[in-house]
């Protein structure tokens, strides 16, 4: 297998070929195609997140020890922490939602946490452990998954809806909560991955290879050339690794093997993606509308009783005045689910017609609805905490609805369905067709 040039990036948005610079310090590469951000050059970028990584770590701690909020009624007082929430969903009977508010909230933000520190820390060694590649891929992945951001909105909006029926005092750890989110933010601007992969042992046991020079594989094309038939890695036999980006020519194309620099599998294109796309937004499709028809949360006093669908908590927002936090439940539950299906389903669409149509406009599409797609977990964050907190028998209880575990489902299904798409696809038709 024949190895590019390290500096030689095929976009992982449109799979064109390009050259990066060197970058002077804070100046970002942009594809020329898409403009997909392909590089980054962060300054002192392993420093910065050793030091964010170690304070987010110290904030994970007290933020899941420490009581998020007190609830007072009646001289009566109850408190719970962010673990504490898919507790109660697990006595409630409700095991699956219970394990996966247990996931996006603790585990995933953990796990995240613990392999940062660790690359880190290897990354002082030379060159960096091939393990390391392992670890960045895993961390990845688990940022995806740990939506403490999220969570932090949900138990805003549970704190409104709870502060008309008792007192809401905040605790320690809703602060530590809060210090967390801007912290795990502050890792995702200043790590810089790129750094870590260009001096990361290869798996084959090979040296990091110099980042000068064009390799062979890739030829000398004019301007004119460029613009008719643009050069992407599958036009020219190449394969670019999803996880470290590394450029290298297979022997066999059919069967590219795996990545000589991480291990990961090589791929063309993302198997069977079309397919698997469709089927898990179908099947979110099913479940969004028992998800908004069924009562996702049912409330009981000792005068009355009430069953609370999505739409009907929206409207409990509006007429307590937080008309802000109530429009922010309406997208974040209602609009952005079914827009994230519509607009899938309209992607795939236009790629199995083969339209060579306004692709950079749909790929911007792609990537609005894989950003917001984590913030519809933000009702079933709202009836975890809500749940957890009211449980002050007789007087008041809350009990989780049917319709959470089908509105669960939903913000599930099109996540993985965005993570299964491949957005290169947009562009193979005008491959194909050259321009």
């Amino acid at each position: 297998m024949d190895h590019a040039s390290q500096n030689i990036i095929a976009c992982p948005d449109c799979d064109l070929l390009q050259r990066v610079p060197e970058l002077p310090d804070g100046a970002a590469a942009h594809c020329r195609r898409c403009d997909h951000t392909i590089a980054l050059n962060r300054p002192e970028s392993l420093e910065n997140t050793l030091a964010l990584t170690v304070a987010a770590a110290i904030a994970f701690l007290v933020a899941n020890v420490s009581p998020l909020m007190e609830l007072s009624v009646s001289g009566r007082q109850t408190h719970t922490t962010i673990l504490g929430g898919a507790q109660e969903m697990w006595l409630r009977g409700e095991p699956l939602t219970a394990a996966l508010v247990a996931f996006c909230t603790v585990f995933a933000p953990a796990v995240h946490i613990s392999i940062m520190l660790t690359i880190i820390l290897a990354s002082r060694q030379t060159p960096i452990p091939s393990w390391v590649g392992k670890l960045l891929r895993w961390s990845e992945w688990h940022q995806t998954w740990a939506m403490v951001e999220v969570m932090m909105l949900g138990i805003l909006v549970a704190l409104i809806k709870i502060a008309e029926m008792a007192t809401v005092i905040p605790g320690i750890g809703m602060f530590a909560a809060g210090a967390l989110v801007l912290l795990v933010a502050a890792i995702t601007v200043t790590f810089d991955p790129r750094k870590i992969w260009q001096r990361i042992e290869w798996v084959n046991g090979s040296i990091p290879p110099t980042s000068s020079g064009r390799p062979s594989a890739l030829p000398k094309a004019d301007s004119s050339s460029q613009q008719n038939h643009p050069l992407t890695a599958m036009s020219i036999g190449l394969v670019c690794c999803e996880s470290c980006g590394l450029v290298s020519r297979p022997a066999n194309v059919d069967n590219p093997g795996h990545c000589p620099r991480c291990g990961r599998h090589l791929t063309l294109r993302k198997h069977h993606a079309i397919q698997r796309t469709w089927a898990l937004i179908i099947a979110a499709l099913v479940c969004y509308i028992p998800a908004n028809l069924l009562p996702v949360m049912a409330s009981a006093t000792l005068v009355s009783s009430e069953n609370d669908t999505i739409l009907s908590g929206v409207v409990l927002l509006y007429k307590t005045g937080s008309w802000h936090l109530a429009l922010i439940v309406l997208i974040a539950s209602v609009v952005i689910p079914l827009a994230k299906i519509m607009a899938l389903a309209f992607l795939l669409i236009t790629i199995q017609r083969r339209s060579i149509k306004e692709q950079r406009e749909r790929l911007q599409l792609y990537r609005l609805v894989d950003f917001v797609g984590r913030w519809s977990m933000l009702d079933v964050f709202v009836v975890t905490f809500t749940v957890a907190l009211i449980q002050l028998q007789p007087l008041m209880s809350v009990q989780p609805g049917t319709g959470v575990h089908f509105f669960a489902a939903v913000v599930v299904l099109t996540m993985i369905a965005a993570e299964s798409f491949d957005p290169r696809l947009i562009w193979d038709s005008r491959n194909e067709k050259g321009g």
